[in-house]
């Protein structure tokens, strides 16, 4: 008999597999048939072999791999297969009958008939074995039922044959070692009795014996199946029981160690040993990375077309992802386990059992690259992961409880890694959710974490030693996010009870890594990371309660020894932590409040600095950062390596507190703060989407602000700027570089990276979902988290890798130079660019940077910046007129509240400057300044300021006598200075969105009447045009190449909590409008990531936004990301922005008249400036200020405003609107 069930089988020169066993037999049967006696022979040799040898050739045909038989023809195959086989052995019966050859030997039909028969079950099984892992194959749900029932056919068939072989023939022995292999194959699925299993066991053992005409290889796969029956024996078919587990991993080493060309004695042997791993069984020093090592030989001896190939890179996937989580690896090696993990998943059908284990260990591994690389991207495609998997039927309260534990634990790290309680952590689209609907996610976390600590320990007791290591896991993950949640400034414990939240934070941490390291055997590889975890926690819980100081150096001196652990020194990146947290807590001494050198400090900070020269995640931020302060003063914060450092320190004081620290230290601080800055520009590059980029450079711009104060304070003011520019509009900036980096990367050889590069942004701007394939999803079909939840791509980093590599990285992200800004200021005539810096900035906040045309840096000190009541004041009664635009009472407010901040920004900020600016002033000339205001500033209308003194019969303001613009940085102002002027132009492109009645006070009107030439978009597309986004790009990019003026009327809707979801609405504005349907939406984000075909020759854009709070951020006001910065990325040269919702008479009045100015030459903060202060003018008049064409239009818009009682010098109605760009 040709033995197909053995595992080192290969397929001989002529093809081998069934078809050639199959062409075999039917050939011995036409020699058994030669005979021409017998005429009825022949007739049934000519019906019958041609259906033999049809099957034959069939199952040949699908025997080249990866081919196998479609799922739903496999069991026909068999049939036919088993009815062509039935006439040959009726034809064996015929030639015996008329050749008067009496009874044939039952050991010859065993030889042929059911020796052929065994192999087309050998064939099936296997082709059942790989369809059972493809998710084109046999659905899970049916696997265990079709396995079984063929499996039990196949050993049918064997033991047909033992009872027709006697006692006595030697070739029992090739079919008893069927059925013993055939009953380990059973119970692979739990088909075979406890009585089954122990009969098979011993008949294995038996056949091994010597002297028995089974060969070698067959006695060594005979082992096999012995050690996996006896661990089936003793664990009852429970994966999660334990008993005997690690005297069946060392059974099965030693039979690949016999074997070891074997790839099934490997996989047996990596796959036991991971299970045991997982179960906390120890196995004399084995671990992980002997598992890995097993599965990765079994592989490579494996072929490609192997059956078991799928599940054994699953294993090894399962068991690497969980060495490199061990170990604390590398992002290079997360990458790795992360592609392996997603390899998997494409193979696996949707609802395999290694589904849930796959994706809750890719969760995890998404976050941990995350720490490494800062993608927020990561974190947050962790987090929907594992969300929808909780939102899945997890039938096992295990299963849904390491769920449930798996997604707060990452929940809390995304707000960590964000910066604060309410960032976006549910989407970066439309339907995530506002932000007062997600503040105190971190505190309801801490409560859910505590609730899943008492249910981990509930089960325990409940499981009774069962599944003792998942729940040891469970209790980790929660320890380790109560540990991060007391170190989080913006998470539970913040407040005005900071401390006390803490302590209690820690305490419970204590608790439940007590509980997790309790539940773990000191040989597991789990046991160091959790002996790190709970010291850390006693330690600092010690300390907060004043505790005993031989209980506090107890601990201490555990973390020593805990760093020289053999298992630990095999792990470098994990004792590197150990070592640190070992540092910081000798460092704070064994009492509850200790006094320590700074100059060990500052050794040890430099030491963790230099050990991680090219990290940019959050905890390399904290270390550079604490470095910093360290050096400026000796009684700065804390000086810790992330989180859990800050807890071993806390309550930690320098000697000589309050003594300022020597120049040399003070120009090192500022060099590391330079040096944070740059590694959250590198951070921001790297994000997916806007979104995450404007959440991670959220931090830059508080940062930017304390390190400019450092170095104003030291006179250093061009360092101030620079800083400055590091913190400002980064996610815009990267938006623009987009174009720079591509062209960058294919001038240095990677035009590959470029395209693909190109193509992720594009791709991530267009779909936040991300799906693979736009495949819709087919009714009754399981989840497929392959499909909806790709692996995020990390191409950002390969390209910043690239850029650093080749020194081209600083020359996009890095800031303007001094002279590159005065440079842009003459150009556009400008005077000075004047950065504001709010109160609480850092040692020299309060006061105004400015960069003059001249080149020269100047500091202005405002101190009436520091009474922030009035802005603060103003920006409540501004969000809530925001969020109640119909009531009179928050209109009224907002109105009162604007009136005094006029009058604050006035004495405290440009009543001072005025002072200053005699330089720039000249007969018939009047300064120019651009304004960088940053933090809340941003939301001042600093034209109305009221500077003191009367003109015509008013209170003077600063449009009276200053040419005021916007710009969100410096450099974005440089990058618009570089482009074309706005020129005079008899043509106009006009996007109108309004509907009903507002149709009649918009700009567009005017404006068509205004411009000889006019193409004008609308809803309904009746004119030139309508308002889908495609459309209105492209007309955009049309008239950039005609005449560069285009004026938008519509509705902007700004959304109430992050920036990068607002967009401009044609059509319907009413609740319930359809994207699409009732009305047209162009995003922000559409916009920043267009490039507008502006010509380098002129003329340039501009754009007027005739809509609401355009140009002003309801949040992350640093950055700046608003539809007015979004068309300067673009490409415009000049944007007419606003800071609040304006009233449609007077806007499309001011609209009107700044474009007529701006027909007649003026550039567009000149032409703004005229119109404002038409508006002031109590002697207005339409006749003198507009031309004829537009007499009536202008005449009936201020009718208008006139009839509702508004005057139209109020600061209300025109200084909302500002001029952005050149």
């Amino acid at each position: 008999m040709i033995d197909h069930t053995h595992p080192a089988r290969r397929p001989g020169p002529d093809g081998g597999g069934f078809g050639a066993v199959l062409r075999t037999s039917s050939l011995r049967a036409a020699r058994f048939l030669e005979s021409p006696d017998s005429m009825r022979a022949l007739e049934n040799l000519r019906w019958s072999l041609g259906e033999v040898q049809a099957a034959c050739d069939a199952f040949a045909g699908r025997q080249d791999p990866p081919t196998v038989p479609l799922t739903d023809t496999l069991e026909r195959w068999l049939a036919s297969a088993t009815r062509c086989l039935d006439p040959y052995r009726r034809l064996l019966e015929e030639h015996r009958r008329t050749t008067g050859a009496g009874d044939r030997d039952p050991a010859e039909e065993c030889a042929d008939y059911l020796g052929t028969l065994h192999n087309v079950h050998e064939e099936t099984d296997r082709c059942l074995r790989t369809l059972v892992n493809r998710r084109d194959g046999i659905p899970p749900a049916q696997a265990s039922a079709r396995m079984v029932a063929a499996r039990t056919a196949h050993q049918g068939v064997a033991r047909r044959a033992l009872r027709l072989l006697p006692p006595g023939d030697a070739r029992r022995d090739q079919w008893r070692y069927l059925d013993a292999f055939l009953t380990q194959r059973l119970a692979e699925y739990g088909a075979a009795s406890h009585a089954e299993l122990t009969r098979a066991r011993a008949e294995a053992k038996e056949l091994r014996r010597p002297g028995s005409v089974l060969d070698d290889d067959v006695r060594a796969h005979l082992r096999e199946i012995a050690s996996s029956l006896t661990m089936y024996i003793d664990t009852g078919a429970d994966p999660s029981r334990t008993t005997g587990l690690a005297a069946g991993v060392l059974d099965h080493r030693a039979n690949w160690l016999a074997s070891p060309g074997s790839p099934l004695a490997a996989a047996r042997f990596g796959g036991e040993l991971f299970r045991a791993v997982q179960l906390g069984v120890a196995v004399e020093g084995l671990g992980l990375r002997d598992a890995v090592e097993a599965l990765e030989a079994a592989l490579r001896d494996m072929g490609d077309e192997a059956p078991e190939r799928p599940e054994v890179l699953t294993v090894r996937a399962l068991a690497h992802a969980q060495s490199v989580a061990v170990d604390v690896s590398a992002d290079r090696d997360v990458d790795v386990a992360l592609r392996q993990l997603d390899a998997v998943r494409a193979l696996l059908p949707p609802d395999h059992e290694h589904m849930l284990n796959l994706l809750l260990v890719q969760g995890q591994l998404l976050t941990s690259r995350a720490d490494h690389t800062g993608s927020l991207s990561d974190i947050r495609s962790a987090l929907t992961l594992l969300r929808r998997v909780r939102a899945g039927q997890l039938a096992d309260p295990l299963h849904r409880l390491y769920a449930d534990a798996a997604f707060a634990s990452t929940h809390l790290r995304f707000h960590f890694h964000a910066g604060s309680d309410d960032a976006d952590c549910t989407g970066t689209g439309d339907d995530a959710g506002p932000a007062e609907h997600r503040a105190g996610h971190s505190a309801r976390t801490h409560e859910q974490m505590r609730l899943y600590a008492d249910e981990a320990r509930t089960m325990a007791a409940e499981r009774d030693g069962q599944a003792v290591e998942v729940l040891a896991l469970i209790l980790q993950m929660l320890g380790g996010a109560l540990l991060l949640a007391a170190a989080y400034p913006d998470g539970p414990g913040a407040g005005p009870h900071r401390g006390a939240g803490r302590d209690e934070l820690v305490a419970e941490a204590r608790q439940v890594m007590a509980d997790s390291l309790a539940r773990t055997a000191e040989e597991s590889p789990y046991w160091a990371g959790r002996e790190l975890h709970h010291r850390i926690a006693a330690l600092t819980h010690e300390r907060t309660r004043s505790g005993d100081a031989a209980t506090v150096r107890g601990h201490i001196d555990a973390l020593g020894r805990l760093a020289e652990r053999p298992d630990v020194v095999a792990r470098p990146a994990l004792q590197e932590i150990i070592r640190a947290a070992h540092s910081y807590a000798s460092d704070s001494g064994s009492g509850a409040r200790t006094v320590v050198s700074r100059a060990d400090t500052l050794r040890a900070l430099e030491a963790r600095r230099a050990a991680q020269p090219h990290a940019v995640h959050a905890a390399a931020v904290e270390v550079r950062m604490h470095l910093a302060r360290t050096y400026r003063t000796d009684g700065g914060p804390p000086a810790a390596a992330g989180p859990l450092g800050a807890l071993l320190t806390a309550g930690r004081r320098h000697l000589g507190r309050g003594t300022r620290s020597g120049g040399a230290d003070r120009r090192r601080a500022r060099e590391l703060g330079i040096e944070v800055l740059g590694m959250l520009a590198r951070r921001v590059l790297v994000q997916d989407v806007a979104a995450d980029a404007v959440l991670t450079a959220e931090r830059a711009g508080a940062l930017s602000r304390e390190i400019a104060g450092w170095c104003v304070q030291d006179g250093a003011y061009e360092e101030a700027v620079g800083a400055l520019e590091r913190g400002r509009a980064l996610a815009l900036h990267t938006e623009m570089a987009g174009t720079d980096v591509r062209a960058r990367l294919t001038g240095l050889g990677h035009a590959d990276l470029a395209g693909r590069w190109h193509d992720w942004r594009t791709a991530a701007r267009a779909s936040r979902t991300g799906d693979r394939a736009a495949v819709p999803p087919v009714p009754g079909t399981p989840w497929d988290p392959y499909v909806e939840h790709p692996l995020p791509d990390q191409l950002g980093v390969a390209v910043r890798k690239v850029l650093e590599e080749h020194g081209a990285l600083d020359e996009l992200i890095g800031p303007p130079s001094v002279p590159d800004i005065a440079a842009a200021l003459r150009r556009t005539g400008a005077d000075e660019l004047v950065h504001l810096l709010p109160a609480g900035s850092g040692p020299a906040s309060g006061g105004a940077l400015r960069v003059g045309s001249d080149g020269r840096v100047r500091w202005s000190a405002l101190p009436g910046l520091a009474a922030t009541a009035y802005l603060d004041e103003y920006l409540i009664a501004l969000e809530s007129l925001l969020t109640s635009p119909g009531s009179p009472e928050a209109a009224r407010e907002w109105r009162t509240r604007l009136d005094e901040l006029c009058d604050w920004a006035g004495s405290a900020v440009i009543g001072p400057l005025e002072g200053q600016l005699g330089p720039w002033r000249g007969p018939g000339r009047v300064p120019r300044l651009v304004l960088v205001p940053l933090g809340p500033l941003a939301a001042v209308p600093w034209s109305a300021a009221r500077t003191g003194g009367r003109t015509a019969g008013r209170r003077r303001l600063a449009v009276d006598g200053l040419v005021l613009s916007t710009a969100p940085s410096a450099r974005m102002f440089a990058a618009t200075a570089a482009r074309p002027p706005v020129r005079a132009a008899d043509s106009a492109l006009l996007l109108l969105g309004l509907t009903g009645k507002e149709i009649g006070v918009s700009s567009s009107r005017g404006l068509d009447r205004l411009y000889g030439n006019t193409r004008l978009l609308t809803p309904d597309g009746k004119r030139e045009g309508d308002t889908r986004p495609e459309t209105i790009l492209a007309e955009i990019g049309r008239a950039c190449g005609e005449h560069g003026i285009v004026d938008i009327s519509a509705h902007l809707m700004p959304d109430p909590s992050d920036s990068w979801r607002s967009h401009l609405v044609f059509g319907d504005t009413r609740p319930g409008a359809r994207p699409g349907a009732d009305a047209d939406r162009l995003s922000v984000q559409t916009v920043a990531a267009r490039r507008f075909p502006v010509p380098p020759a002129g003329p340039g854009l501009c754009v007027s936004l005739a809509s609401c709070i355009n140009s002003l951020p309801r949040r992350h006001h640093d950055e700046s990301f608003t539809m007015a910065a979004a068309f300067l990325a673009g490409g415009a040269s000049s944007v007419l922005g606003s800071l609040w919702p304006v009233r449609l008479h007077a806007t499309a009045l001011l609209d009107l008249l700044f474009h007529h100015r701006l027909r007649e030459g003026d550039a567009p903060a000149h032409a703004l400036r005229t119109a404002q202060l038409w508006m002031l003018d109590p002697a207005r008049s339409v006749a003198a200020a507009f031309p004829r064409s537009v007499h009536p239009a202008a005449t009936e818009l201020l009718g208008l405003l006139l009839a509702a009682g508004r005057d139209p010098a109020d600061p209300a109605l025109w200084a909302g609107l500002v001029a952005v760009g050149r």
